[in-house]
């Protein structure tokens, strides 16, 4: 039987230090905020090298998603 990475995370998010349970899973959370990061980035970086995009887009558009994306993957 195979899990996915999710249910993996989300079985051992519940135990803290102690052995305790907690109510929230904050690896998961971790997870879908560093995986939104760099979704935002790869936007952000399409819109300000790809032709087709960088001019219809404005350029400081694709910087402030890149800007985002970073410090999201950053927590």
């Amino acid at each position: 039987m195979t899990s996915n990475l999710i249910e993996k995370q989300k079985s051992t998010a519940y135990l803290d230090s102690s052995g305790t349970t907690n109510a929230q899973p904050a690896t998961v959370r971790g997870l879908f905020t560093r995986e939104t990061g760099q979704i935002l980035e790869t936007i952000g970086r399409m819109f300000v090298n790809i032709p087709p995009f960088n001019d219809h887009i404005d350029q400081n558009t694709g910087r402030m998603l890149i800007s985002i994306g970073k410090k999201l993957k950053k927590k």
